[in-house]
């Protein structure tokens, strides 16, 4: 509604479409029903006035990159959703814009065909220099094809960052709920002091922090916390822990054999907190549960009794009421999630 677009230092508010000098990929295919893949690759460049030398070279590097070959005399209608994203995807990349826009680009594609597109794009942009901007709702397909990542939530930026920071430092429970496979998982507790050195309750236990209270935690004694641990930061305890961790009992909810380990999902006995309802991780639910990495081997079934290995130093730590990051693992310092774009 307001505000001005400027692209490489120049304004391109007003400026009609074919001016812009963007390039973009629809999530449904925009391709010209009448033509066919190869017209439709080159259509772009040849309302543009580039000479038919250049525009059959540019086509053709992006076929060669894409293996379209095999399509290049069909028409969009004897293409399936798949071809129709790939042909889509070589239309813009034949471009040379200021910048690239790619809404779901890979929506109609299989994985294994996701998998393959992705890299191909993101060395096709690399190549180029063009900066691009990509909207996906996978979160394993941002964090993969991304140097800078904003999560967006009801029209709003939540946080940018590259993303390791989205990942090791996230901004509130939104955010740390929504990047990351399998999903974090979130305990409610106290931070509480002893002997000057902090540590957090959970239900009749302690997890020491074995130092004092940091920085940005030190309004928080006394008050109720969400502790997020990742799963590879919980372990089964009856295969050994170290020193610094916690074994807590808990009940197996849910297992997923991932090949070289298991992702157990399991409730901590005593834990009777719950998630702030107004800030629940994406997918999850607002129950308080921990995701913990077990051997592949281990045999754990869902319904059974273990143990799990906890510690308090690996944990993020959430304010209860307004789900807003207070402290992570790698330092005193909070992410604001308000870093520039």
């Amino acid at each position: 509604d307001t505000g001005r677009v400027v692209v490489r230092g120049r304004d391109v508010t007003g400026l009609p479409p074919g001016q812009r000098r963007v390039s973009m990929v629809f999530q449904a295919s925009a391709l010209i029903p009448f033509l066919d893949v190869s017209r439709n690759l080159g259509w772009g460049l040849r309302t543009r006035g580039v000479p038919e030398p250049e525009v059959k070279d540019r086509v053709g590097d992006r076929v060669r990159q894409l293996r379209l070959g095999r399509l290049l005399s069909r028409k969009p209608a004897q293409l399936s959703g798949g071809e129709r994203g790939l042909v889509g995807v070589g239309h813009a990349l034949v471009q040379t814009p200021d910048v690239f826009l790619l809404d779901e680009p890979l929506g109609d594609l299989d994985a294994a065909q996701r998998t393959q597109v992705r890299r191909q794009i993101v060395d096709a942009v690399r190549s180029l220099g063009v900066t691009t901007v990509y909207v996906t709702h996978d979160q394993a397909e941002g964090l993969a094809v991304a140097d800078r990542v904003a999560l967006l939530h009801e029209g709003a930026v939540v946080q940018v960052g590259s993303p390791r920071d989205l990942y090791d430092r996230p901004a509130d429970l939104l955010v740390a709920g929504s990047v990351g496979s399998p999903l974090i998982g979130l305990l409610p507790a106290r931070l509480v002091v002893a002997d000057g050195l902090a540590g957090f309750t959970v239900g009749t236990r302690t997890l020491p922090l074995w130092r004092p209270v940091p920085p940005p935690l030190r309004e928080s004694v006394g008050r109720g916390v969400i502790l997020g641990l990742r799963a590879e930061d919980v372990h089964d305890a009856s295969v050994g822990h170290d020193q610094d961790s916690v074994a807590l009992d808990a009940a197996v909810t849910d297992v997923e054999f991932c090949g070289g380990h298991t992702v157990v999902t399991v409730v901590v006995g005593g834990a009777a907190g719950r998630v702030p309802s107004a800030v629940p991780p994406q997918g999850g639910s607002a129950v308080a549960t921990l995701r913990a990495r077990f051997p592949a081997r281990s045999g754990v079934r869902l319904g059974d009794a273990v143990r799990i290995a906890v510690e308090a130093g690996r944990a993020h730590v959430f304010d209860a009421v307004t789900g807003i990051a207070l402290w992570h693992p790698d330092g005193d310092r909070p992410s604001t999630g308000d870093e520039a774009p």
